[in-house]
């Protein structure tokens, strides 16, 4: 069975539109995104933002058959993209290092605003 894990990370005040012009930038890129998915044993990611009246969240939806794995290849990596993905989620959130938090999207309370942001799943999942 995969590990599933929902992360969610402070976005800085002000920082909102240069997380989703990033997040456009990973959906142009998509071949490489689905690389380093592969190189990190990732099935899915996908983030989302979600506003609040107490600030704006980055959420991340990962999915791999072992999550610490993931982790440990992501920091790892050389992948450009994924270089140039740590430098800015470094200027964007307020976090140094997310919560792993586990909450079923599904009930997501009416006054709560989650936006899908980027998705990308690896064709060659089992």
């Amino acid at each position: 069975m995969a590990d599933v894990v929902l992360l969610k990370q402070r976005v800085e005040p002000g920082k909102t539109d240069q997380l989703r012009e990033w997040m456009a930038e990973l959906r142009s890129r998509r071949d490489e995104a689905v690389e380093t998915l592969q190189h990190e044993g990732l099935y899915t990611e996908a983030s989302f933002v979600e506003s609040r009246a107490d600030g704006t969240f980055l959420l991340t939806f990962l999915e791999a058959e072992d999550i610490d794995r993931a982790f440990e290849a992501y920091e790892s990596s050389t992948h450009e993209l994924d270089r140039e993905h740590r430098e800015v989620l470094d200027e964007v959130l307020a976090d140094v290092q997310p919560e792993r938090n586990i909450e079923v999207l599904a009930e997501v309370q009416p006054e709560r605003n989650i936006e899908l942001l980027y998705q990308v799943t690896n064709p060659e999942r089992p």
